[in-house]
């Protein structure tokens, strides 16, 4: 009965030893400041500690990423979902259990891995996808020098992922080089994956200087940035004869002005008019990917440059590229 009793307070005390061996910031990270305060912040830090100490051994906490000390199999827990999790639920005598669900789901998705044959490329070929992460929230995580990664759009990287039941996680290069396949042709696999994915749309047509400016909205919370990578095959209607102008400002939303010989310069005063809802979609996402708009074509992002001036004023620039079709004869 005794050692029943201690056996709790033991563990606890083993969890506690551990931890402060290891190096722990409570700093807000910028994305979330206008979804938890500090103290709750450190609240489910703390819980998480908690939770993958029973499995893992840690080596830091930082920046919303959970770092693993080296040869477990797994190198970080982001804490991006869960905070936003716990942000939706009011009563925080629930956090805990949200977070212990949290977790238990990705160790499922982990053994679940481990039935799968991660160095046979036909049976993992069904769970490959794509995530895009702006620079900023690659450098928070520890880079890119063990994982799999391409630059689709300036200022991101593009990772190769795979897409298990409860969780997304990176493709390691240990895994990649097992394949014995081609960056490209991996990634155009992944993408075909993503291209099933279902979209929300919506095509408003706004009114600007008399102008009718037509525009249209992709959604999917999970995948809809990266189904632009493939706008042209996913949705050739939205790709015009010099292509679209699309804004990605996070993972669940795109937006899409196309650009045709009939309506050459739509596109500027789409930018002028979405600008700063880009920005807000951008500074108030957690998973942020660009507040730039892009001008694409045939297969290729490029950016196309934008100033504010001190009045406001919103002012285009026009790719060479673009500026280069216009003008052909």
């Amino acid at each position: 009965m005794r050692l029943r009793l201690f056996a709790p307070l033991l563990l606890a005390v083993l969890l506690h030893c551990n931890l402060f061996a290891q190096t722990i910031t409570y700093n807000l990270p910028d994305g979330f400041k206008n979804t938890v305060n500090t103290a709750e912040y450190k609240t489910i830090v703390d819980t998480a500690i908690t939770e993958i100490a029973k499995r893992y051994k840690i080596d830091n906490v930082k920046n919303g990423t959970i770092t693993l000390a080296s040869g477990q199999g797994m190198q970080v827990f982001n804490l991006d979902n869960l905070i936003l999790k716990c942000s939706k639920e009011a009563d925080h005598s629930k956090w805990p259990a949200i977070i212990k669900a949290h977790f238990n789901a990705i160790f499922s998705s982990i053994e679940a891995q481990k039935g799968i044959d991660a160095f046979n490329y036909d049976k993992i070929k069904p769970y490959l996808s794509v995530r895009i992460y702006n620079d900023a929230t690659i450098a928070q995580r520890g880079g890119t020098e063990t994982l799999v990664a391409r630059t689709d759009l300036a200022g991101t990287k593009s990772l190769l992922m795979l897409d298990l039941p409860d969780a997304f996680t990176p493709v390691s290069k240990k895994q990649f080089e097992a394949w014995q396949k081609h960056t490209d042709d991996v990634f155009t696999d992944a993408l075909a994956n993503v291209a099933n994915k279902q979209m929300a749309s919506a095509s408003p047509t706004i009114d600007i200087d008399g102008a009718k400016i037509e525009f249209t909205f992709l959604e999917n919370e999970d995948y809809a940035a990266s189904y632009a990578l493939n706008l042209a095959i996913n949705k050739p209607a939205l790709v015009g004869e010099w292509g679209s102008v699309v804004a990605i400002p996070n993972k669940g939303l795109i937006s899409i002005c196309k650009i045709s010989k009939a309506k050459p310069v739509d596109f500027v005063k789409f930018i002028q008019r979405m600008l700063p809802l880009i920005n807000k979609s951008y500074s108030e996402s957690t998973a942020p990917v660009s507040n730039q708009f892009f001008w694409y074509y045939q297969g290729k992002f490029t950016v196309v440059p934008v100033t504010v001036d001190d009045k406001n004023n919103v002012h285009v620039a026009t790719p060479p590229g673009l500026s280069a079709l216009m003008t052909e004869k």
